[in-house]
């Protein structure tokens, strides 16, 4: 069970940690050159920019839809916690499982914003 919990604790680390290292392989690799970098990353922002228009609501939406979608993660980790620890009770036989669950949950949400402080941090 401790090793679901620091997996879980170390997985956005650990992905973050693999997307930085396999970029700059990718780089270095393929010989990119400044001008190539520097267009790759306008094409990045112009990509975000229609993201972000295409994700922009019309109009205003209620304030509980904002809020729900703020905090939908922190409800999906509050069900799996809920029914993994439930399991104690409803199914004695699942209840290791049930418990891995739980731990996975909260433990990614912890690490999440672990790894989120520490880089606000850094720079």
């Amino acid at each position: 069970m401790i090793e679901t919990a620091i997996i879980s604790a170390l997985a956005p680390a650990a992905v973050d940690a693999l997307k930085t290292l396999f970029g700059g392989l990718g780089r270095k690799i393929g010989g990119l050159s400044v001008e190539d970098e520097i267009k790759i990353q306008n094409a990045t922002v112009e990509r975000l920019k229609a993201l972000a228009v295409l994700d922009t609501p019309v109009g205003t939406p209620s304030q509980w839809v904002i809020d729900l979608r703020a905090s939908f993660r922190y409800f999906a980790a509050g069900i799996f916690v809920v029914g993994g620890l439930s399991t104690i009770f409803v199914a004695p036989t699942l209840a290791p499982l049930g418990i891995e669950a739980a731990v996975a949950a909260s433990s990614f949400i912890f690490g999440e914003r672990m790894l989120l402080s520490l880089k606000s941090t850094s720079k």
